[in-house]
């Protein structure tokens, strides 16, 4: 049985790119100061995140390798036997990015680091099919994409796992609010020396607290002096408790 080598996305494109035979051209020819430099992939990364940073050779890295990685796109979306590597090397180029942004999301938002990778290569695959050669701010433009796209991923995590209202709850606290029945629990004291002090009486607007009520009852060994009671004939009150969520106020 195959061993799974890698658990993230962008260390399987990282392995895939830095040992793959197939890529052609091999290193990236850019045209600086009238000249063709021809730089390998750590070369070309290199120019685009180690300070100081030489805007104009960048601006011409990002420019070839998009151009290169659109002809692999459409090699590859046409069924050409002439696929070139470059679309996987453009997503390499931009590794360091990917990597803080799933990073970052995933830690502050809770979102699965894995799918935040795979979002992030998505938005760099299919901004790269959108944007033009010829724009001097085309590298930039795919970083922020992947940016976008990730950070909207976790958020969406996010909130879906957030906790919300107990639905039952609500459900009933609105048939209470409706109903005019009132459903009372009365317990009265029992006939025995460690018995209640007084009578006690839980009250519930809802049906199926009534029920709960009586279940509690049970629970308690109280069903022989329990009595339920439909609008019964009330005492004076002495005290009461309030139960609600725990997380009001909070």
């Amino acid at each position: 049985m195959a061993l799974i080598t890698y658990n993230s996305l962008l260390d399987v494109i990282h392995a895939r790119v830095t040992s793959a035979a197939h890529l052609r051209p091999e290193v990236l020819p850019v045209e600086v100061g009238g000249e063709t430099v021809h730089l390998d992939l750590p070369q070309a990364r290199a120019a685009l995140y180690e300070r100081p940073v030489d805007e104009v050779l960048r601006r011409e890295v990002w420019h070839r390798a998009v151009a290169l990685g659109q002809h692999d796109a459409l090699a590859s979306a046409i069924g050409s036997t002439e696929v070139t590597g470059w679309v996987e090397a453009v997503v390499w180029l931009t590794l360091p990015h990917l990597r803080r942004v799933a990073r970052q999301a995933a830690g502050r938002l809770g979102a699965d680091r894995r799918d935040v990778e795979s979002e992030v290569v998505l938005a760099v695959v299919e901004r790269l099919a959108e944007v033009s050669v010829d724009d001097p701010d085309v590298g930039p433009d795919l970083l922020r994409a992947a940016g976008r796209r990730g950070w909207e991923f976790a958020r969406r995590s996010a909130s879906g796992g957030r906790p919300v209202e107990d639905i039952v709850a609500v459900a009933d606290a609105r048939t209470a609010a409706s109903t005019e029945d009132l459903w009372e629990l009365a317990i009265s004291r029992p006939d025995r020396p460690d018995g209640l002090a007084a009578p006690l009486r839980l009250t519930s607007r809802s049906a199926v607290e009534g029920a709960r009520l009586g279940e509690l009852a049970d629970h308690l060994g109280l069903r022989e002096v329990v009595h339920r009671t439909h609008r019964p004939h009330r005492g004076p009150r002495l005290g009461s408790v309030s139960l609600r969520s725990t997380a009001v106020g909070r």
